[in-house]
């Protein structure tokens, strides 16, 4: 019986495993609909290919959508938006951005954390009008044991990038330029 348990984790710690799906929040569509955001379209955005594979322990976590954790961000934004009933697939008015940071850690014994900053763009036509970097942060419980972390890490991405979506719609200046 050690020995299945060894095994099992030895398989479980060396793998790669995906992104939950992003879920959009009520509390997320509420900001947009309480501002006056005319429709919008969201666009690329862009990552470095050392931030599209996150270390958890041995394992690593990769996007389940598209190729790439701005795939993952730009699912998010436009969930996030038809929820809203703001999204446009042919609004002149696009966000798309580059990701800069993007980190999930699962070292602590008791505690896990994630980080994520992205430079936002927004371009009405060729004009832009919104360009800043926003960062979110979240804390998870974590623990010494892999088989409880790597999957309590995983599973905090989608709130991580909750996170990202509410503070950039609670950025005064984000809504001015998409309003």
């Amino acid at each position: 019986m050690k020995y299945l348990l060894l095994l099992s984790i030895m398989i479980l710690s060396g793998c790669s495993v995906a992104t939950p799906p992003y879920e959009a929040t009520v509390a997320n569509a509420q900001v947009l609909k309480n501002s006056d955001v005319k429709p919008l379209s969201v666009g690329d955005f862009k990552t470095d290919k050392k931030l599209n594979s996150i270390s958890l322990r041995a394992s690593s976590l990769n996007s389940s959508v598209g190729n790439s954790f701005g795939d993952y961000l730009t699912e998010a934004l436009t969930t996030e938006l038809k929820l809203a009933q703001v999204w446009s697939g042919v609004s002149n008015t696009v966000v798309s951005g580059e990701l800069l940071k993007n980190d999930v850690d699962v070292s602590g014994f008791s505690v896990g954390t994630g980080i994520i900053s992205v430079q936002f763009k927004v371009k009405k036509g060729d004009q832009l009008v919104f360009d800043k970097m926003i960062t979110a942060n979240n804390e998870f419980e974590s623990s010494f044991i892999g088989s409880i972390a790597i999957p309590n890490g995983q599973m905090s991405y989608v709130d991580l990038v909750q996170n990202l979506v509410k503070a950039l719609f609670l950025d005064p200046e984000f809504i001015k330029a998409v309003s």
